[in-house]
């Protein structure tokens, strides 16, 4: 009897991890179908200009991606312009507002927001290759909204969980837990105004959140394609765009 009480309770503990693994993958599947991601994967290269609001105050801000993992980020204000730039493996920053005018090297927690960034797929798109461990959470209400949670571990410990629309399957809210300088930084971004350009559902307003609290609303305008980007923009910054 003790043997087949612990061949059920394995048999139930195997059926379990299976029913999940099938959940992820099913969501996944109806996620990827729901933003595009066919149609992401064909494009190289990005421009996406929009507005960064913080306290009233509007910033113009161009983002430029290219694979692989390339990402340049700038925004003026007041005549002065901050520009961040990663090239795959390095960053540099330039940042007038804290007296910082000349190139200065990312540190490391910097360089490793970069890279998560930089990822045009996207963190759930072949998470295995990148090492990342992805579960099942189950269903959580969102402010009405049942979502799918979708729990993102990377090999440095840092945690994203997605909140996945249940019905259209599109993200609309990411928590973020990123060590810094060996402190645990949390953050919420919420998603909405999605716009479909070129087959794929793009945000048009990410809101982003720390402890409740809002820091800075992002406002896309433009999202261009596949046009020519020299690498040069992704390396050691040297002027404005």
């Amino acid at each position: 009897m003790k043997n087949i009480l612990k061949f059920l309770s394995v048999l139930i503990l195997v059926s379990g991890n299976l029913v999940q693994a099938q959940s992820l993958d099913d969501i996944l599947k109806e996620h990827f179908s729901a933003i595009g991601q066919d149609s992401l994967l064909k494009v190289n290269t990005q421009r996406l200009k929009a507005k960064m609001v913080q306290g009233g105050v509007e910033i113009p801000i161009i983002q430029l991606a290219k694979r692989p993992n390339k990402v340049r980020v700038e925004g003026t204000f007041q005549a002065l312009t901050f520009v961040q730039t990663f090239n795959g493996k390095e960053g540099w920053a330039v940042n007038p507002f804290a007296g910082v005018t000349d190139p200065q090297p990312m540190p490391e927690d910097a360089l490793k927001s970069m890279k998560y960034q930089s990822d045009m797929d996207g963190m759930l798109w072949n998470w295995k290759d990148k090492g990342y461990t992805v579960t099942y959470d189950g269903k959580e209400d969102m402010e009405g909204t049942p979502c799918y949670k979708i729990k993102v571990v990377t090999k440095e410990g840092d945690t994203f969980t997605y909140y996945i629309d249940s019905d259209s399957y599109i993200i609309l809210r990411t928590n973020s837990k990123i060590k810094i300088m060996g402190n645990e930084s949390e953050a919420d971004s919420y998603y909405s105004n999605y716009m479909h350009i070129h087959g794929m559902a793009v945000p048009g307003k990410v809101e982003n959140k720390v402890h409740d609290q809002l820091m800075g609303t992002i406002v896309i305008d433009t999202l261009d394609l596949n046009m020519v980007l020299p690498d040069s923009l992704f390396e050691k910054p040297t002027k404005k765009l």
